[in-house]
């Protein structure tokens, strides 16, 4: 496993107890790459010395880190995990296992979630078919990278990573895995999750990264207008632009949605309303925690005002609150030691809910 870092000394250690802290050690493999970063992260790694290998050394970027670490790597199976991502707990012991049980498949893919630069739960991950099946060759590709393990022989019959891509050297890898007909199981099985905030590079990539994604995608299906590359507009967004550009997005987004579907709907990487049960799961390495919160937004199409409450179960412990106005948050009270987070809402009959984001309190 190679974890590439640089100037992320904040989520670093997290990362590593993720990996280090909740998986059999045996013959599990990390290597580290530090691109001399300026602060805190030397720190950081030098508590996990002797638990993984450690490179501090200038690199060309991110895929030029990976490159580097896949080619030292021993392992069969390999991945990567960014400095501001985790795993889920006990992923590394599952895919071994799926690997061992399937052993004709060189990639496994699971499902994962969104969280906030703090740690808490932002959305699901959009899951997608990793492929469309219906004989276009669009390679309209819906899995989140630290979800994703593949055999180090698959990785070296398709190239390798491609350094000189700086955000979607992973899209461009499976796209070549599926190129290369490389056998490929998903599951229903929580592996990682990623951190979404301004400052990542997907989400500041902005129209660069757009442009990145449109040319590879040229690459890979011959088309000068792939309807990957359009999703990926059209589901991301400009989150994180400017706000009046973000607006912008937005309303055109709802207007879309309602043209197609008669009712404006959030895109893919917003909260999405559910008309029964929901549920969550997201993984949480940030110390006990007193308390949780849930936010929720609430609409009540079918009665002609609020009525009725909303209850929140967190980890088997429940509380319930009044629909009094939207959005309103419920509060669970802990302790809660652990460090998986299962979480449902159930609202009465005819309620809609979106849950805006779960927040452990330390």
């Amino acid at each position: 496993m190679v974890v590439p870092t640089f100037n992320q000394g904040g989520t670093l250690d997290l990362t590593l107890q993720s990996i280090l802290d909740h998986n059999a050690l045996e013959n599990l493999e990390v290597l580290v790459y530090d691109a001399l970063s300026t602060d805190r992260t030397s720190e950081v790694l030098k508590s996990w010395e002797g638990r993984c290998s450690i490179f501090r050394e200038k690199d060309r970027g991110q895929s030029d880190a990976l490159q580097k670490g896949f080619q030292k790597a021993r392992g069969d199976i390999v991945c990567w995990l960014n400095s501001d991502d985790l795993f889920f707990p006990h992923a590394c012991d599952q895919v071994r296992r799926l690997f061992a049980e399937n052993s004709e498949y060189d990639v496994i893919s699971g499902r994962a979630v969104f969280l906030n630069h703090d740690g808490s739960f932002r959305i699901p991950f959009p899951e997608g078919p990793v492929w469309n099946d219906d004989g276009n060759p669009d390679l309209r590709i819906s899995v989140l990278q630290p979800s994703v393990f593949f055999r180090k022989s698959a990785l070296e019959r398709v190239g390798g990573i491609n350094p000189r891509l700086h955000y979607v050297m992973d899209w461009d890898l499976w796209a070549r895995f599926i190129v290369h007909q490389t056998p490929w199981l998903t599951v229903d099985e929580f592996f990682s999750a990623a951190r979404l905030y301004p400052e990542t590079k997907t989400a500041s990539g902005g129209w660069t990264r757009f442009m990145e994604l449109w040319r590879v995608a040229r690459q890979h299906t011959g088309k000068r207008l792939p309807r990957s590359a359009l999703g990926a507009i059209n589901s991301w967004g400009l989150e994180d632009a400017p706000w009046p550009v973000t607006l912008l997005f937005h309303r055109l987004h709802r207007m879309r949605s309602f043209m197609r579907g008669k009712k404006p709907q959030p895109n893919l990487h917003q909260p999405q309303w559910q008309n029964e049960s929901a549920e969550i799961v997201f993984p949480w390495y940030g110390g006990r925690v007193s308390s949780v919160r849930c936010d929720l937004e609430i609409d009540t199409p079918g009665r002609p005002g609020p009525a009725g409450e909303v209850t929140v179960t967190c980890n088997g412990q429940s509380q319930s609150a009044p629909l009094e106005g939207s959005p309103l948050s419920c509060r669970i009270e802990g302790p809660f030691d652990e460090v998986l987070f299962r979480l449902t809402v159930n609202p009465p009959p005819e309620t809609r809910t979106r849950i805006l984001g779960v927040y452990p309190e330390v």
